[in-house]
């Protein structure tokens, strides 16, 4: 059975951080997957995360702690230390599969993820419900590889590697100086909006504004639910109701995750917000942005003054598309310096 957190083999592996007090109950929950035990990702499971990131030092929006404890509720969300790898799966109605692949040292990466495809077939009934999400890919490059056909192998088992949406990545000073005829279009509507709403105010976001941005949440998925793409319904509101959830869970944790935002002011009346992080000290990660949508050039003009939060930071990252060809859009027309490529692995099927 694995343990909470195996013993330190040498100075690369994850250390536990201080124990828990003696007032902190010792009984923890877990899903059993077989023989195995997987625990709960909650805030507890925080350092171990950061620092498994720090080891993998991957820029990409899915990397983040406080990403994925806003996408998901906690009660889907398992993780384990596993070969001094951080290993994090999620649980839904189609089992148990990877949100990641093990993050630590390369060295260790593929015997981690030889014991999480254990772990996953132990819960599941078929191999197929396993796979693993939002691969970077030189992980990639830590497995054994089949020599006929190329794909990367698994405790033998060949896995086929799928591109996914990739995370749209920018330059910081092109945002806040939005300079040349590439960015002539949302210079005029920051100076169509700056004129429209000469009293709007721009202010750090803070608590005191958090029921004013729940119900401009609401406000923006109304408006979402007039623009519904023609022949995938099931699909764009089911998207549209996990942000929405998601947007929810980061206003409640804001101070707790120890995000940077603003809010942005119109006559008294909240028109936006805007929540981030860094990922690194080179790069950012916009979590979340929503304004109304009635107000011109309010989006444009809220991106841009965020930009300027991190202006010590070389880039931006401001996640993928969600598959949505009206946020690709948008996504493109701001000249990424960047994309970052991510994958899915699957198991192939047996022949």
């Amino acid at each position: 059975m694995l343990s909470l957190v195996q013993p330190a083999m040498d100075s690369q592996a994850l250390r536990a951080p201080t124990p828990a007090s003696r007032s902190e109950s010792p009984v923890k929950r877990y899903l059993a997957a077989g023989k195995y035990r997987l625990y709960p990702f909650d805030q507890s499971a925080k350092p171990y995360f950061d620092a498994a990131c720090a080891r993998v030092n991957v820029a990409l929006s899915d990397y983040s702690f406080a990403n994925n404890i806003i996408w998901f509720g906690q009660a889907s969300g398992f993780y384990q230390i596993i070969e001094g790898c951080f290993c994090l799966f999620s649980l839904t109605g189609n089992g148990l599969s990877m949100l990641l692949p093990p993050l630590g040292e390369p060295s260790r990466q593929q015997r981690a993820l030889r014991i999480c495809d254990r772990i996953m077939d132990a819960y599941n009934g078929s191999p197929q419900q396993g796979w693993l999400d939002f691969v970077y890919r030189d992980f990639l490059k830590v497995l054994d590889t089949d020599l006929l056909t190329g794909l990367p192998l698994v405790n033998g088992h060949p896995w086929h590697v799928e591109v996914t949406n990739p995370d749209y990545i920018y330059r910081t000073q092109d945002l806040i100086e939005l300079k040349g005829n590439a960015y002539k279009t949302k210079r005029n509507e920051i100076n169509q909006f700056r004129r429209a709403y000469p009293n709007h105010e721009l202010v750090p976001f803070s608590q005191e504004h958090e029921s004013a941005a729940r119900q401009l949440v609401n406000t923006w998925m109304q408006q979402r639910l007039q623009t519904i793409p023609d022949g995938s319904f099931e699909n764009f509101v089911h998207n549209l109701e996990m942000e929405r959830k998601a947007i929810q869970r980061a206003i409640s944790l804001y101070d707790e995750l120890k995000l940077e935002g603003l809010s942005l002011f119109i006559n008294g009346q909240l028109a936006g917000f805007t929540f981030g992080e860094r990922l690194n000290r080179d790069v950012a990660n916009v979590l979340i942005e929503k304004t109304d949508f009635n107000i011109q050039g309010a989006a444009q003009y809220l991106f841009r003054e965020f930009s300027k939060v991190f202006a010590d930071c070389t880039y931006i990252n401001v996640g993928d598309d969600l598959g949505f060809e009206n946020l690709r859009r948008v996504k493109m027309s701001y000249r990424p310096a960047m994309f970052g490529d991510k994958v899915i692995l699957r198991r192939a099927p047996a022949e």
